[in-house]
């Protein structure tokens, strides 16, 4: 399995698994009070970088919400045959408050910052699922080395990116190596 197939292995589990049973809102920049229609889909897995909105997937409406696969660096274990790679999933979801029957309660439009519980809900079932499947494509989440999450941030500041809502969190995958036959194989 090479690197570009283990970040798409991951990509296509998240996808497959972890997307599907999420459904969070559908951002407008346009309409975002009481003229928005509330409409909600399921989060894209994309791998490395955010396509624009010109150069989405067919049937995917919007960039938002989404999970992004990120490759931070690589360790190749020679004698193990083996290649770890840190990942980083960047998660984003667009929320600016209560819009009507959205609850069952609220009639009108009604600003909130409550937002950034959506983003920390779909980190927290993205790791749960990750976590409880182990393995994601025939990659490998190394458990022993387990998960870091936080809250993007500028210089110790969190960013305040309102009604956009970003968090990550970094995991560490295997994956086997494609090698040739050592010249030592001969000899063992």
């Amino acid at each position: 399995m090479t690197i570009v197939q283990c970040i798409e292995n991951v990509t296509d589990w998240l996808n497959q698994n972890v997307c599907p049973r999420i459904r969070l809102k559908c951002p407008s920049d346009s309409k975002q009070g009481s003229t928005y229609v509330y409409e909600e889909v399921a989060p894209t897995a994309f791998a490395m970088f955010l396509p624009g909105n010109d150069k989405l997937p067919e049937g995917v409406p919007s960039q938002c919400p989404y999970i992004l696969v990120q490759l931070l660096e690589g360790d190749q274990r020679l004698l193990l045959n083996t290649d770890r790679i840190n990942i980083q999933l960047s998660f984003m979801a667009w929320n600016p408050g209560l819009h009507p029957d959205e609850d069952g309660v609220t009639a009108a439009y009604r600003k909130t910052a409550d937002g950034w519980k959506d983003v920390w809900s779909l980190l927290e079932r993205t790791v749960e699922d990750i976590v409880n499947a182990e393995y994601m494509n025939g990659v490998r989440f190394v458990k022993e080395a387990g998960i870091k999450y936080g809250q993007f941030a500028k210089d110790g500041q969190l960013a305040d990116t309102y009604p956009y809502f970003y968090a990550w969190a970094t995991m560490t995958v295997e994956r086997g190596l494609n090698g040739t036959e050592s010249a030592y194989s001969k000899l063992l």
